[in-house]
């Protein structure tokens, strides 16, 4: 703005200054010819030179008065504009420190800098305890520590961290369940970084999800033994008094024996599932042909695939031998390609792919099945949860599958992933590191 009213100043002053050179020479013309004539033009033009003189000045009044109140009103608007920063900043700071849920600021590397009246609330302890000290050094998560250091590595890299279950140590020494989430708030251009921690206390809840998962457990155990022994007992008949019986008895002790294997099946699951739950899944790892472990799943599970005609295709590269959990393995590749024969149509294909690189093993399970819906695929891995078409094909699922895989490969301390378009088919892959 000052250097366009000093242009617009400066021209005009070099118009003033032109028209006063045209006054002294229109004198000249006056003094060297004719009188008469030189003095009609000399007349003339000084009028002029009035009026231009007068609209210059109204012209340069005008522009000094609009630069002065445009001044003024930027000075308005910025001291407005001020008071409102000033204003949300005492808003944000009186919603940080009066939320009743636990905020702590942090640096990247979890130095705790100024947390909230929730905070020290929840951890029982006073500010002059919790500044200067690591935020990671409260967390803990026995069975899995290793999740702790990837959340610490995530806030150094300014990864956000999302609503992740740890236990914090508080100052009774209590181990208390809270979500954690981490988030970077440094300002644009800011040389200061810092990380808003959010701790969600879920402790009840889990308390309650844990005395659930006990009772299942409990009930699960109390079951798998009759149904171990039903089916002891209709194995014995259907082997070794098939001739004393008709065929219409074997056929109803065929379908008793599937439908006993079937609650066998699920009785395991819920088993699987308490015990995941309860964080009483031990990783037992030894030295697994992991090639061999497939091959072996892709047998039990031929059967299903002869029935429906779905040809099942296997790729095995590199070097499959892996130091992990053959039992758990086991239970995710029966869980995935399960799924994948189950949502399959007759003389469908599916696809078995174990590649070894220098550090993981990449598995793959493909299908031409009927996929998953796309508004439906950020809730797949949730337990009890079955995509609305999974529902029409077979009304018996148990939803807990998915979220059982998902739980053990990262027990395992890997990553699964999936891709799926709807009546084209899906595809889950799971690593696990080497």
């Amino acid at each position: 703005m000052r250097f366009f009213t000093s242009f617009l100043t400066l021209v005009v002053l070099l118009l003033c200054i032109f028209f006063a050179f045209l006054y002294f020479d229109s004198k000249y013309l006056l003094v060297a010819t004719d009188a008469e004539y030189a003095k009609n033009i000399g007349k003339q033009l000084l009028e002029l030179l009035l009026v231009v003189s007068i609209a210059g000045s109204i012209f340069l009044s005008l522009l000094i008065y609009s630069v002065l109140s445009t001044q003024n009103a930027a000075r308005r608007m910025a001291y407005a504009i001020s008071k409102d920063m000033s204003f949300s900043k005492e808003q944000f700071r009186r919603f940080y420190e009066l939320s009743p849920v636990p905020y702590l600021l942090i640096s990247p590397k979890g130095t705790i800098t100024r947390p909230n009246k929730a905070s020290l609330r929840f951890f029982g302890r006073t500010e002059e305890d919790l500044i200067d000290k690591n935020i990671f050094s409260f967390l803990s998560l026995p069975e899995h520590s290793e999740k702790i250091m990837r959340y610490k590595d995530s806030a150094e890299r300014r990864i956000p961290v999302e609503q992740k279950e740890v236990q914090v140590l508080l100052d009774s020494k209590e181990l208390r369940w809270a979500l954690l989430s981490i988030e970077d708030i440094t300002t644009p251009g800011s040389h200061e970084h810092n990380c808003l921690v959010t701790l969600v206390d879920i402790h009840e809840q889990k308390e309650l999800e844990r005395i659930k998962t006990e009772f299942l457990s409990l009930a699960s155990h109390q079951l798998r033994s009759p149904l171990a022994n039903l089916k002891w007992y209709i194995d014995f008949l259907l082997n070794r008094r098939r001739d004393q019986m008709s065929e219409e008895v074997q056929g109803y002790l065929h379908k008793m024996y599937r439908r006993n294997s079937d609650m066998i099946e699920l009785v395991n699951t819920l088993l699987n599932l308490s015990r995941i739950e309860m964080g009483r899944v031990k990783v037992e790892k030894e030295s697994v042909d992991l090639e061999a472990l497939a091959k072996s799943v892709i047998e039990e599970l031929e059967p299903t695939a002869l029935e429906k005609k779905i040809v099942m295709e296997t790729s095995f590269v590199g070097d499959l031998q892996l130091d992990t959990d053959t039992r758990l393995v086991r239970i995710i590749l029966q869980n995935l390609l399960s799924n994948s024969l189950r949502y399959t149509k007759e003389n469908g294909k599916v696809f078995i792919r174990l590649t070894a690189s220098t550090s993981r093993i990449r598995f793959e399970v493909e299908d031409t099945g009927v996929g998953i819906p796309p508004n439906e695929q950020g809730s797949i891995f949730s337990k009890l949860y079955r995509a609305s078409n999974a529902k029409e094909i077979e009304a018996n699922g148990n939803g807990i599958g998915l979220y059982m895989c998902k739980e053990l490969v990262e027990g395992l301390g890997g990553t699964i992933t999936f891709v799926s378009k709807l009546e084209e088919g899906t595809t889950f892959t799971f690593e696990l590191p080497r």
